[in-house]
């Protein structure tokens, strides 16, 4: 008997994953777009911090980590319930996601660290 069965109900499972996936980026890009068309030219500086410039920073900072963990990812094949995956783009691609969402975890506890004894 193969060990290696899908679940019962794996491909309702996938489909509301890719179903949600779909709806968060078209949240996301409606929310870009909206806070582009209302965003004011004098929103740059809030109270005194550059906030336009912090975020421009952020997601260029964002971008070039996603960059430098891809090339970063390793390209060994891998072997995940006896099938053998080689394609190059892919499993750099997983490590991408892998080690950027570390890093992010990470910095998150460090910020939480650094702002509790800051005070």
């Amino acid at each position: 008997m193969n060990s290696l069965v899908s679940p019962f109900f794996a491909d309702v499972m996938l489909g509301l994953m890719y179903l949600m996936v779909a709806a968060a980026l078209g949240v996301t890009a409606y929310s870009v777009w909206h806070g582009m068309r209302t965003r004011r030219k004098g929103d740059d500086i809030i109270n005194g911090v550059p906030a336009g410039r912090i975020g421009w920073c952020v997601a260029i900072c964002f971008v070039v980590c996603l960059a430098v963990t891809f090339l970063l990812g390793s390209s060994a094949p891998v072997v995940t319930n006896g099938v053998q995956f080689t394609n190059v783009f892919w499993l750099k691609l997983t490590d991408m996601f892998i080690y950027t969402s570390i890093l992010l975890i990470l910095g998150c506890f460090v910020s939480a660290i650094v702002s509790r004894f800051r005070s």
